[in-house]
């Protein structure tokens, strides 16, 4: 059974009661404006929550309150949907039931998670120097890290390009110069600002009542600060077609290529032609039966991997390569030929079918997968009009390749980044 309800000032709760689970689980999550200001700031505050609070001053004293929680979790949430970016703290648990009768292992992992987030150690009316500097190092590793993951280094070059001059180019964990000027004074200023001016997303999903849960969770927030209007948040327009397909090359110390398109679909989640774009996407590059892989990779041998995906909120679709130098041209060329025959018709039924089996199946086992209806639920939070679970799955039973086609017609080529070798 699911309900969501607002709880608290600004604060919602999503819940699904279900008891098919041994664990249960909840995230609390403040909803940022994402952009360049603050992503930074935003990455790096639950990260220092989780260094100590006022009861449990370091981690080997959080580490033992979570051994008498009967090894409950507790980590941090940073996450960017569209132009928002959401900041908070995930929790799992075992549920009362598993446990000695009479221990409420739900709300103490409620009260305690709320006590991390809400009661922080200070320093001087601040956030503490060394937890700072140490979590600071670390998100800069973060960052600098992931350009030894080429394929997505490549596809956040893509996105930054693809919306230059936008905040949704910003990457997730914000930027290097940007984490390096953060003080604890200014971080601990910010932290308090999201505290009472987000919109908070609370997701549980366990064996409790909505009802029950809302009480939980009213409590353990009992102290949090609202401060209302709270800040807004908005997912951002779709993409629009552009004239002129902008092409762009990075050379790295690397052996093999990679090739990264964006492609501008003309759709977003909660437009009415987004489950058809959502199969056709599966048919061109979604599993070992799409077109790209079939055609690309198997019949044609050109690359190593080929894949696509969406990002629904800005209504862009993502495919990635890895491809000899040599080849990165040719793969190109048959990648978008691929696109050429679904604005074609060139779909079969076969295709179809096996492309409907894909999404329904991964549609199916989200609703055994926490993690994975946390974040869906989190997307409905900020697109209200989105399909949900079930009304994606009776949608796609119902597509026909026609409905497939039309939404293949309004995609168009954005930009294309090439990762070559230093000589190549």
């Amino acid at each position: 059974m699911e309900q969501r309800s607002e709880i608290l000032p600004g604060v919602y709760l999503h819940s699904v009661t279900t008891g098919k689970f041994k664990t249960g689980c909840f995230s609390i999550n403040f909803l940022r404006p994402h952009g360049k200001k603050e992503a930074a700031l935003n990455a790096l505050v639950p990260s220092v929550l989780l260094r100590g609070s006022e009861h449990h001053p370091d981690i080997a004293s959080i580490s033992n309150a979570l051994d008498e929680l009967y090894g409950a979790t507790v980590g941090t949430l940073v996450r960017k949907k569209g132009g928002v970016q959401m900041t908070g703290l995930y929790c799992d648990y075992i549920e009362d039931c598993y446990v000695p009768a009479g221990e409420e292992i739900f709300a103490r992992a409620a009260e305690f998670t709320a006590e991390l987030l809400l009661s922080p150690r200070l320093e001087n009316g601040a956030f503490c120097s060394m937890p700072v500097q140490g979590e600071k190092r670390n998100l800069i590793n973060a960052i600098e890290g992931q350009k030894n993951d080429k394929r997505s280094y490549l596809v956040e070059q893509l996105i930054a390009e693809m919306f230059r001059g936008e905040e949704f180019g910003v990457p997730r964990l914000g930027e290097v110069e940007d984490v390096e000027a953060i003080t604890p004074e200014s971080l601990y200023a910010h932290y308090r600002d999201i505290l009472a001016s987000s919109y908070v997303e609370i997701f549980y999903m366990g064996r409790k009542t909505h009802e029950e849960a809302t009480e939980i969770f009213r409590a353990a927030l009992r102290t949090l600060p609202r401060s209302a209007p709270f800040t807004s948040y908005a997912v951002g327009e779709i993409k629009q077609k552009t004239t002129d397909v902008k092409t762009h090359t990075i050379n790295m110390d690397v052996t093999q290529g990679k090739l990264a398109i964006g492609l501008s679909t003309g759709c977003g989640v909660e437009e009415a032609g987004y489950p058809a774009l959502m199969l056709l996407n599966v048919v061109l590059g979604a599993g070992i039966t799409s077109k790209l892989f079939i055609n690309v990779r198997e019949k044609r041998s050109l690359c190593y991997y080929v894949s696509s995906s969406l990002d629904k909120y800005r209504g862009i679709m993502l495919i990635s390569s890895g491809v000899d130098f040599d080849k990165l041209d040719i793969t190109r060329e048959a990648i978008l030929q691929e696109v050429d025959s679904c604005r074609r018709g060139e779909i079969s039924e076969e295709e179809l079918k096996n492309a409907k089996h894909l999404a329904l199946t991964a549609l199916e086992t989200m609703r055994d997968a926490p993690g994975r209806l946390d974040d869906f639920y989190l997307g409905m939070a900020i697109c209200p009009k989105m399909p949900g679970v079930d009304a994606l799955i009776e949608e796609i039973r119902t597509l026909e390749i026609p409905q497939l086609v039309r939404a293949a017609q309004k995609i168009e080529c954005d930009t294309v980044f090439y990762l070559r070798g230093m000589d190549a």
